[in-house]
C-alpha cells in the first residue's frame, strides 16, 4: 500500500473502513466494493446488477418515498447540485429505497416524476429488504437505526450520506448531503477520480 496522497482518493478497508491508498485494489480482498450479486429493480421494473451494469462511477443514496424527514432534503439537494455534476457526463446516481415492501417500481416512478427528475443517469431502486440492508451496513457503513412501533424494536432506517463509487464500483468517498461544504468536496473528488485514467482503475 502507498502513503496517503491528497491528489488521489482512498479506498476503504475492513469493518472499520480504514482509508488505504493502493494502485492495485484488486490485490486487497477486503476493500469495500459493490458485490457482483447485488441486484435491484429500478422504477421501470427492470432488474439491474449495479456492478455489472455499468463501468461508470456512481453516487449511492438511501431513502424511502414516504419519508417526511431527511429524504426529501437529500433528493432536493441532489437536484440543486446537478448543474455542478454536469461535467461528469457518465456519472450515475442510484437512489435506493430502504422500504422496498412499499416502494414498488410504480411508487418509485411516481416519486421520480414528483420531483421532475429527467436525468437518464439517475435511477430509483427497490429490492429485497435484507439485501439492501446488508449492502447499506457492510459496504457503505450506513449503521443508522430507528425505533419501529410496528415491530417494537430498533431497525435500520436510513442515512443522510452520499456514497461515491468509482468505475470498478469500489467505495471512494462518503459525504453529508446537508449543507454545501461536503458537496463541494464531492465535486472536487469527482475531478480527482476523473484524472484516474478517465475513471478506469488498474
Amino acid at each position: 500500500m502507498n502513503p496517503p496522497d491528497p491528489k488521489v482518493l482512498p479506498y476503504f478497508l475492513g469493518k472499520d473502513f480504514d482509508p488505504v491508498w493502493t494502485k492495485k485494489p484488486s490485490g486487497l480482498s477486503d476493500l469495500k466494493q459493490i458485490p457482483e450479486d447485488f441486484q435491484l429493480t429500478n422504477q421501470m421494473g427492470k432488474k439491474v446488477s449495479l456492478k455489472t451494469n455499468s463501468s461508470n462511477p456512481c453516487l449511492v443514496v438511501f431513502f424511502y418515498a414516504t419519508c417526511r424527514g431527511i429524504c426529501p432534503l437529500i433528493t432536493k439537494n441532489l437536484i440543486q447540485i446537478e448543474p455542478h455534476l454536469a461535467e461528469f457526463q457518465n456519472l450515475k446516481i442510484h437512489s435506493i429505497s430502504i422500504n422496498p415492501k412499499e416502494d414498488t417500481p410504480n411508487v418509485l416512478h411516481k416519486y421520480r416524476s414528483q420531483y421532475k427528475i429527467e436525468n437518464p443517469n439517475w435511477n430509483f431502486y427497490t429490492g429485497k429488504e435484507k439485501t439492501i440492508e446488508n449492502f447499506a451496513k457492510t459496504i457503505c457503513g450506513a449503521e443508522v437505526e430507528g425505533f419501529s412501533l410496528e415491530t417494537n424494536k430498533f431497525e435500520f432506517v436510513h442515512t443522510e450520506n452520499i456514497f461515491l463509487f468509482d468505475g470498478k464500483q469500489y467505495l471512494r468517498g462518503i459525504y453529508r448531503a446537508k449543507g454545501e461544504g461536503d458537496i463541494q468536496r464531492l465535486v472536487d473528488d469527482l475531478r480527482k477520480l476523473t484524472k484516474e485514467s478517465s475513471f478506469r482503475i488498474p
